[in-house]
């Protein structure tokens, strides 16, 4: 695959994922996601895996945070992996929160298999904790 073929998939990649993030909702993670995923997340002692697992994931968050949104603040790619560092917003038990982290990702037929979270999780654990 050529240079640039791999920055065209790059960039589609990440403006798919960008619309995601903008309006989450679980049963779009299919057009982001392989069905076999692996993710690694911040506090979680083993790996998500499989896109239901995934699914469950994000319907939790959202739950726990409604206006979750994420937008991308910077990306780049490297032969098949995709980093996206993010700034995420939303309200924790009242007070509009917000934070940033960095996804690497790992694509296959342009869907993420393998994919790790990294965002240091204290101010969401202070703001759930008033």
């Amino acid at each position: 695959m050529s240079k640039g073929h791999r920055e065209n998939g790059h960039r589609e990649f990440v403006a798919r994922w960008a619309a995601f993030w903008a309006a989450p909702e679980q049963a779009r993670l299919g057009g982001l996601a392989a069905s076999d995923i692996v993710l690694r997340w911040p506090g979680r002692p083993e790996p998500i895996r499989g896109l239901a697992a995934w699914a469950e994931q994000v319907a939790g968050a959202l739950a726990r945070f409604p206006d979750l949104r994420l937008e991308v603040v910077a990306d780049a790619a490297s032969g098949g992996t995709s980093f996206i560092a993010w700034r995420a917003a939303a309200t924790v038990d009242g007070r509009p929160l917000r934070w940033e982290g960095v996804d690497r990702m790992e694509l296959r037929d342009g869907l993420v298999a393998e994919s790790t979270v990294v965002f240091d999780t204290a101010a969401l654990r202070a703001g759930a904790a008033g």
